[in-house]
């Protein structure tokens, strides 16, 4: 499953950053011409949040298990993934259900920046991490 889910967070990745600078250009004054594609694209990305969640927990837990006591840089590297994927999945269920299911002028233009810039940062950090594990 580890190489599917990799390539699944890597297209995921490649998505959201091409909708997000494609939709600077076809809907640069906020017509809601992107708010069509959003809707479909943000239940992926919670869908791919989780992904990287679970992983990202299991890694810490692997890491927590062993036998070392210092702070090496495969225990800061699952920490930082961990908590950082936790942080933008609440920070995306905040704003999908303010979007989603309320009025979209509820759900807040600067997290959505941040989601749409960190989320493929991690989705692709998280798929290459997959494929090391793999091997």
């Amino acid at each position: 499953m580890k190489p599917l889910f990799s390539i699944v967070l890597k297209v995921l990745a490649v998505l959201v950053y091409v909708q997000y600078i494609a939709s600077q250009f076809y809907d640069p004054t906020g017509e809601a011409a992107a708010e069509t594609v959003y809707r479909i694209l943000d239940p992926l990305l919670v869908l791919g949040t989780i992904v990287v969640v679970y992983y990202a927990y299991q890694r810490k837990r692997a890491v927590d298990a062993s036998s070392e006591v210092a702070v090496t840089r495969e225990y800061l590297e699952a920490n930082v993934v961990l908590y950082f994927s936790v942080a933008l999945f609440f920070g995306l269920l905040w704003n999908w259900v303010g979007f989603q299911f309320s009025n979209p002028e509820n759900s807040a233009g600067w997290l959505w920046a941040v989601l749409d810039l960190a989320l493929p940062l991690l989705f692709y950090v998280t798929s290459v991490q997959l494929v090391k594990s793999e091997e």
